[in-house]
């Protein structure tokens, strides 16, 4: 009766272990393995440097194309992160770790002084640099974090990085008045880079992706000569972008507007 009653016992503990390992991830888990796959491609994909380096090389030559104006020096103005350096370490910290993204551990990310530069980027800001350019980074990375920034671009290679030149954010993640203020100061900007729409000016800040397509639509004439894009399927406006107020959703809602924006074949 005993044997049978130990046996019957352990089979119940076996059970409900497996039931605890098979269980299913919580909404904050799932949306950090969702990246996974993401930042598989980012991280080890030929696909992604042939991207990177195509973007560079169309942009050597718009910059070289671009029109001079008397008494107007060429600025290329571009994007830090994904654009130019890669952050996609911090990113695969967060799956890893099962953390959300936080402006705490973005900044300590930051002051490692560990990201990557992005294929093509450091040979393209130099020759624009070297020929009579200007190169302006205008990140979105907090100001308390310039001198970690400017660090880490210098050790990359990068060059003319310095305080006139670097442009983090201050008050406002709207990058519309740091591109006028370069215009303003007698640049002939001839050239945006970026991983995001809104490296490209006010049009698409804050806007549903609906809205964001047909800015492309509308410009789709000016990608490959006056705005370059870099690929960044790890983060960016077009997520929040998925649905109104996005950002304030709760994990599960959040997985929820996911799966109702996706476009699928019905079987049949």
């Amino acid at each position: 009766m005993k044997k049978t009653s130990l046996f019957s016992t352990s089979l119940l503990v076996a059970r409900v272990l497996s039931g605890c390992t098979s269980q299913k991830p919580n909404a904050p888990d799932q949306l950090n393995q969702q990246s996974v796959m993401a930042l598989n491609w980012f991280q080890q994909s030929g696909e992604y440097q042939a991207l990177a380096y195509q973007a560079f090389n169309f942009a050597t030559l718009a910059f070289d194309k671009a029109p001079s104006l008397t008494g107007k020096p060429k600025a290329v103005i571009v994007d830090l992160d994904e654009t130019m350096i890669d952050n996609s370490a911090y990113s695969a910290w967060q799956v890893k770790a099962n953390q959300p993204f936080a402006d705490k551990s973005r900044s300590r990310w930051t002051q490692a002084r560990q990201a990557i530069a992005v294929p093509g980027a450091v040979n393209f800001a130099n020759y624009v640099n070297s020929h009579g350019g200007t190169m302006f980074y205008v990140s979105n990375r907090d100001g308390k974090d310039a001198t970690a920034t400017a660090d880490n671009l210098k050790r990359l290679g990068f060059t003319g990085v310095n305080e006139k030149t670097l442009r983090l954010k201050t008050d406002s993640s709207n990058k519309q008045a740091r591109f006028d203020a370069i215009r303003s100061e007698g640049y002939n900007v001839v050239l945006y880079i970026g991983d995001n729409l809104n490296d490209y000016g006010a049009a698409t800040y804050h806007q549903g992706n609906a809205q964001r397509r047909a800015f492309v639509n509308q410009n789709s004439r000016l990608f490959g000569t006056q705005f370059i894009i870099l690929p960044n399927p790890l983060y960016g406006d077009w997520e929040s972008g998925l649905g109104e107020g996005y950002n304030q959703l709760t994990p599960e809602r959040k997985l929820q507007t996911r799966e109702a924006n996706l476009k699928a074949w019905n079987g049949k």
